[in-house]
C-alpha cells in the first residue's frame, strides 16, 4: 500500500492549486494515510461517525482523485476501485428574503459603541451587509478588499479560491459605507482593518439573533445570488463567480423564493 501523504506531495507539485484545497487536500491524504480498497473504506465509515456525510463525501473525492493520479502516473499498480460510496441527503437551501436584508441594513444605524480597532460598530456592520451582498465574495475575499480595488462605483478584484476575475457595479449606499470605512483604515483595508474574522462572526451571530433571524454572514452570498436569480434567471451563477454551471443552483439559491415569483399557467377550470 503506497502512502498518501507522499503521493499528495507530489499531486500538488504538479499543479496551481489555491492554498486553502492544498492545506484540505493535505490534512485528508494525513488522516487516511494509505491507498488501498480496505483502508479507504476503514477510513470513511469511521469519518462517517465523526463528521457529516457532505464531508465524508468530500474527503472520499480526494482520496479516489489522489489514487487515482498514483494510477495513472505510475505509483501504484491497483487501480481506484471498489471504495464505497457515501450518500448524502442535502437539506433545502434558505436565504433571506429582501426585506429581511433591507431590515438589517436599516437596524445598523441603531447600533451605537466602537470596536476595538476604533471602527464604529454600525458603519462597519453596515458597509459588511451591502457589500457582501452587493459583491456576493466569499468572506476572505471581502476582508482582503482595498482602496485599489474600488473605482468610483466599479468593484474589482480576483477571486482567491479560483483566481478568476470579477467586476461589480455597487449601489451609492454601498460606495458611500467603503468610502467611509477607508477614510478610518490604517492600512487601506476596507473590512479587514476593523477586527479579525473570528471576531466578525460572533458580532455577526449576535446583531443576527437581537433581529430574531437565523442564518450566518454567508446567507449574504446566497440572499444575493437568489435574488439576483429571481430577477434574471441563470444569472445567479455568474454573480457568484462559479464555474460550474449547477453549484448556483444546488448549495446557494433559495428556490422557495424564486418559485414564489415564478409566472403560473392560467387555470384551466373557472
Amino acid at each position: 500500500m503506497k502512502k498518501l501523504p507522499k503521493i499528495a506531495k507530489r499531486y500538488l507539485s504538479d499543479r496551481v492549486v489555491c492554498p486553502i484545497y492544498a492545506s484540505n487536500l493535505n490534512r485528508v491524504a494525513e488522516r487516511c494515510g494509505v491507498i488501498g480498497t480496505e483502508a479507504v473504506n476503514e477510513y470513511l465509515r469511521a469519518r462517517l461517525g465523526q463528521v457529516s456525510t457532505i464531508t465524508a463525501r468530500t474527503e472520499r473525492t480526494i482520496i479516489v482523485s489522489l489514487w487515482r493520479y498514483a494510477y495513472e502516473n505510475s505509483l501504484t499498480d491497483k487501480p481506484p476501485r471498489g471504495v464505497m460510496l457515501v450518500k448524502t441527503a442535502r437539506a433545502p437551501t434558505a436565504a433571506w428574503t429582501p426585506e429581511q436584508c433591507k431590515m438589517l441594513v436599516e437596524g445598523t444605524n441603531e447600533l451605537a459603541g466602537t470596536l476595538r480597532s476604533g471602527a464604529p460598530l454600525g458603519l462597519f456592520l453596515r458597509t459588511w451587509i451591502i457589500l457582501g451582498y452587493q459583491s456576493g465574495s466569499r468572506r476572505g475575499d471581502l476582508w482582503a478588499m482595498r482602496d485599489e480595488n474600488f473605482e468610483g462605483s466599479t468593484l474589482r478584484w480576483t477571486q482567491h479560491k479560483t483566481g478568476d476575475p470579477l467586476h461589480k457595479r455597487l449601489t451609492p449606499a454601498c460606495v458611500e459605507g467603503v468610502r467611509q470605512m477607508l477614510a478610518l483604515s490604517p492600512d487601506g483595508r476596507v473590512l479587514g482593518w476593523a477586527c479579525r474574522m473570528r471576531q466578525s462572526m460572533r458580532i455577526m451571530k449576535t446583531y443576527l439573533e437581537s433581529k430574531g433571524l437565523p442564518g450566518t454572514s454567508k446567507w449574504l452570498r446566497r440572499s444575493g445570488a437568489t435574488h439576483i436569480e429571481i430577477r434574471e434567471p441563470g444569472k445567479a451563477r455568474l454573480h457568484l463567480g462559479h464555474r460550474s454551471v449547477n453549484l448556483a443552483s444546488q448549495c446557494y439559491i433559495d428556490w422557495s423564493q424564486v418559485r414564489h415569483h415564478a409566472p403560473e399557467t392560467p387555470s384551466l377550470v373557472d
